[in-house]
């Protein structure tokens, strides 16, 4: 009997983190150098788990980003999400971020952040590369998410640019 609530349980967890809607959202600044390096890893974690119920978008929370300097950015590291100002910072100051780039994963369903800080372990402090990556927090977030499996990931610092809060 228990075998079957464990089951139960369980396969009503995976249901319904499957009807969840995620958001990835990326806060970025379009001169910072750490965000223009991580470009690549934006449309490859895009072109692999972008799906219907898991979306993403790129926010640039400093006063001084117009549009065009946006969509510029948009444009030269062909970014395949919407590219978002972020003037007000309303998410920036709801999800309590610093620093470009940083990544909060959000269940938009359940209103849960499931992570929030460093997208991988790239930079181990600033304007230092590793040459082996050994960590990559939002990948494994995203594979639990598509998977279905639960979120256990700890959150990481970001490192990169500060952002100024009005």
């Amino acid at each position: 009997m228990y075998k079957v609530v464990f089951f139960l349980l369980f396969s009503t967890s995976i249901l319904a983190q499957e009807k969840d809607s995620f958001t990835v959202y990326y806060f970025l600044l379009e001169d910072c150098k750490i965000c223009q390096y991580y470009t690549p890893t934006f449309q490859e974690l895009y072109n692999s788990y972008n799906s219907d119920s898991l979306s993403f978008v790129g926010l640039f929370p400093n006063r001084f980003s117009s549009k065009d300097a946006i969509n510029d950015f948009k444009e030269k590291y062909e970014i395949p999400f919407p590219l978002k100002p972020e003037y007000f910072q309303s998410k920036t100051k709801k999800f309590e971020v610093t620093i470009t780039p940083e990544v909060v994963v959000y269940n938009e369903t359940q209103e849960k952040i499931l992570y929030k800080g460093r997208i991988d372990n790239s930079y181990y402090k600033l304007g230092r590369r590793r040459q082996v990556i050994t960590a990559r927090e939002l990948e494994t977030v995203l594979e639990s998410i598509q998977k279905g499996e639960k979120v256990d990931v700890e959150s990481q610092p970001a490192l990169g640019c500060f952002i100024q809060l009005k």
